[in-house]
């Protein structure tokens, strides 16, 4: 009984995050708007103030039958669908992780890579404001739970040998060398386009995404997202290029969401991914 209601505290707890991460994706990317400002929410056709009880969790939108209660324009299905990811991953965060440092580390990347998708999707920008702060909190979080499996056995066997034997130690080293090689593998890319091109293929904000990611998840997981978002990539643009008759190479796709995907399944399914690579 317990376990139930813990777990669906939990689902709460990410419905009520995710319904945050809408003001995030709406207001982070905008000149003349705060997360903290204005403080209510409004209705983004008619400008109406939405009351608290009409800002409840994917339960408002079903009383409301997807229709503004003033003007009755209807809602867009992104609200509750964010505020649904968000709730499944906060619980499945906390399935993985437990009670911990970690999970909360973790928590913030799956939100973050969660707004990071729909702020890139809209905008095509991928906002310092959610990745440098990340980096941080990854590095930090490295340090307060260790976590070997950001430095990999072959790597950390290897440092061991050569007399590295902290734990503590080990887990920085991985989330630092992450770090280090997410942003160093979008920089060579970036250049090796330019240099093909004289433009650019890659946005700049992919470099600490992909950074960020590292950090959170060694450097393991840097190349494995950087593969899986690249194998998503293609199939989008083969997809697009079906639906429009066409796809050249000015055509432009955001691979911020592409690399988020690769990232989510990395933290979820990465170890057993690699156990079967390996095995």
């Amino acid at each position: 009984m317990f376990d139930f209601l813990l777990k669906t505290m939990l689902f709460i707890l990410g419905l009520c995050l995710g319904s945050f991460l809408n003001v995030v994706i709406c207001r982070l990317p905008s000149e003349d708007q705060t997360i903290f400002h204005p403080k209510r929410s409004a209705c983004p056709k008619c400008g109406y103030q939405i009351a608290w009880y009409d800002n409840l969790p994917l339960l408002s939108y079903i009383l409301l039958r997807a229709k503004c209660r003033k003007c009755g324009q209807p809602i867009s299905l992104r609200y509750p669908m964010v505020e649904l990811m968000a709730g499944v991953l906060t619980l499945a965060v906390f399935y993985k992780s437990g009670l911990g440092w970690r999970a909360l580390a973790d928590l913030y990347l799956v939100l973050s890579l969660v707004a990071i998708t729909f702020i890139d999707l809209d905008e095509m920008i991928i906002p310092d404001a959610l990745t440098v702060p990340g980096m941080v909190i990854a590095v930090l979080a490295s340090a307060v739970d260790p976590e070997l499996g950001l430095i990999g056995p072959w790597a950390g066997g290897w440092l061991m040998h050569w007399g590295v034997q902290s734990y503590r130690l080990l887990s920085v080293i991985g989330s630092i060398g992450g770090l280090i090689l997410g942003g160093g593998l979008v920089w060579t890319i970036f250049h090796i386009y330019f240099l093909l091109r004289r433009e650019e293929g890659i946005g700049g904000g992919d470099f600490t995404l992909l950074a960020m990611i590292g950090a959170f998840l060694g450097w393991r997981a840097v190349l494995i997202t950087m593969f899986l978002g690249s194998i998503a990539g293609v199939v989008a643009a083969v997809a697009v290029a079906l639906r429009e008759g066409g796809l050249s190479l000015q055509s432009k796709l955001p691979f911020g969401p592409f690399l988020a995907l690769g990232a989510l399944v990395y933290l979820f399914f990465g170890e057993a991914i690699l156990q079967w690579y390996l095995g």
